[in-house]
Parts: C-alpha cells; structure tokens; sequence
C-alpha cells in the first residue's frame, strides 16, 4: 500500500510538472494580439476542471467586500513602491533598464490609453491572475507538497515562473516581475486562494502604469 501510495505521489507531481509547462508553453504562442494570454488561461481551465476538486470555483468564490477591497488595496500600493525603487535602483546598480519604448507612443493618446487599460481590466488582469498565481501557485502546491512551509515555496515558485514569462523584459523586468509574484502570491494565499483582490491589485499597478507613460513619466 505505502508504494502504492508513493507512486501515486509521484504521479502527481509529474502531472503538475507537465500541466505547468504545458500553460507556459501556451502563453507564448502569438497567433494575434493577446493570443498568449487566451490560450494561456484556455489550458488553465481546462486542465484544472480535468483535474476537479472545483479548483476553478474556488477561484472565485466569494470573501467580505472589505477583505477583497483592503488586500487589493495594501498590495497595489505595495508593488507601486516595489516597482518605482527598483525601476530607479536595478539600473543604477549596472543592470539595463526595462525597454518601455513599445509603450511610448501612448503619450498624449488618450484614446489608445483608454484602450490599453481597458484591455488590462478585461483580459490581461484577469488571464495573468488565473494563470500566475491561481493555476501555478495550485500546481506547484502539488509538486512541493511534502515540504515544511510549502505554501511559502509555493509561492516562490510562482513567482519565478512569472518572472521567467517575461524575460523578453530584461534582467531588471524579470527581478520587478518575480517581486509582484511574491506580493501577488501572499496575497493569493491570504485571501484564501481567491483571485478577486489579486485581479483588483494587479489592474491598479497597470492602470497607473498606462497613465505613466500617457504623461510621459515613463
């Protein structure tokens, strides 16, 4: 029975492994704008409603306004601090800055600023969030389950899976992008493996990056 038991373990884990790389494989297939993120999140849902347990009703079940509203909040600003200190301290240390030209041209535009904000509330927000911390930080809880403190590793692993995405960001994006993991991640954890405030936060960060750069401060 004991390896039985192990073998089934250790089935797991090899499932989870491949259910990871087959969404991050999916995340970078660009057949049109945002292709990555759609089937991204496609994969994630699918394989999570394979995988049952209601992982994908969990997601978004509900918690106290108050809860969702001062964890989005707290962490938005939080990552807001992150990202300005290490926007100014990474490059001043000899790292190359984040090449933010592809956003440039939304200085003075309001019209596409609009555009890209919603978009950010309505599909890159939501789609990152699913995947990044409710599907990875689900699966990696698998993987590292016999661990002491797994739920911290867990949410370390997400987070370098997160920054790993965005490595076309540069060294300085990959540091900046593991570090929202880690805040997204504790947040992820402390709102019961919800990701409405993590949705909420994220968009926020976004959204005052968007006007950032619509006012040139970027």
């Amino acid at each position: 029975m004991a390896s039985r038991s192990v073998q089934g373990n250790r089935q797991q884990r090899l499932s989870s492994v491949s259910a990871i790389l087959i969404v991050v494989v999916a995340t970078f297939v660009k057949v049109f704008s945002f292709s990555g993120h759609l089937l991204g999140a496609g994969a994630a849902l699918a394989i999570a409603h394979l995988q049952g347990q209601n992982r994908v009703a969990s997601w978004f079940g509900r918690l106290p306004f108050r809860t969702v509203v001062l964890g989005s909040a707290a962490c938005a600003a939080a990552l807001l601090v992150t990202d300005a200190a290490m926007l100014r301290w990474l490059p001043a240390a000899g790292l190359p800055a984040v090449n933010f030209s592809r956003f440039h041209g939304l200085r003075g535009d309001a019209q596409t600023t609009a555009m890209w904000i919603a978009g950010i509330w309505l599909l890159v927000s939501p789609t990152e969030e699913l995947i990044s911390r409710g599907f990875l930080i689900d699966q990696w809880s698998i993987v590292l389950k016999d661990l002491k403190r797994a739920p911290l590793f867990t949410v370390v692993a997400s987070a370098l899976t997160f920054g790993a995405i965005h490595f076309y960001e540069g060294t300085t994006g990959v540091i900046t992008n593991v570090i929202a993991g880690l805040w997204l991640g504790g947040l992820y954890l402390q709102q019961r493996r919800t990701l409405w405030a993590v949705i909420i936060a994220h968009g926020i960060v976004d959204t005052v990056a968007m006007l950032a750069f619509f006012y040139g401060w970027l």
